[in-house]
């Protein structure tokens, strides 16, 4: 799938005046979102993305409406693996169905790659969806909790967002009819969950 993505970042109030100004309407029940990132040894990917390299990559574990404080759960359960690429001009997302143990599922990710990955940190958050009068797709993810993980693969709560981030998914690259305002405007940012999780878990210096 290739798709343009423009994210912006709004405190309460700016949401509900973006709620207010902005048409949209509801397709999908409101979810929470459980991921559990990977990276390399030497934290390629998270320098990849700070920099801007291109082509680069993220790989993650993604879980709908369940959190999962130890990641050694034998339980078998519904999820998927995620391979985000971010190319000169676009983005592709890759998905693959798991129905597996967490363990095993993170062995998996391990060894996704031609470079051995290992899981760096979970990220939780709600998340709303939305779609535009022109078709554009727009989520809003809140309450955004980042997650270190310790040696015995469990999870410690050690920071969280104080805002929300608002996405608007284009998935035909060749539309620029986007609904952003001049007021949309001034919040845009560059930002990256997991890269965030790294900064504020202080996992690297």
């Amino acid at each position: 799938m290739q798709r343009n993505e423009i994210k912006f970042k709004l405190d309460n109030s700016n949401l509900i005046k973006f709620k207010n100004e902005t048409k949209l309407f509801s397709v999908y029940p409101q979810r929470r979102v459980f991921s559990i990132y990977f990276d390399t040894i030497d934290y390629k990917d998270f320098i990849d993305s700070e920099e801007g390299t291109v082509p680069r990559k993220k790989i993650r574990l993604r879980y709908y409406n369940s959190f999962y404080e130890n990641l050694n759960d034998d339980k078998k359960i519904k999820g998927s693996i995620e391979l985000k690429k971010t190319l000169d001009f676009h983005r592709e997302k890759k998905s693959i169905k798991i129905f597996d143990t967490l363990k095993n599922s993170i062995t998996v990710c391990k060894n996704f790659l031609n470079q051995k990955r290992y899981p760096v940190c979970a990220i939780t958050y709600q998340r709303n969806y939305y779609k535009s009068s022109s078709g554009i797709r727009v989520t809003v993810d809140k309450n955004i909790q980042y997650y270190k993980i310790n040696r015995y693969h469990q999870l410690i709560l050690n920071n969280f967002e104080n805002e929300n981030i608002i996405e608007m998914k284009i998935e035909d690259i060749d539309k620029n009819n986007s609904f952003e305002t001049d007021f949309l405007s001034a919040y845009r940012v560059r930002f990256s969950k997991y890269c965030e999780a790294v900064r504020k878990i202080k996992i690297i210096i």
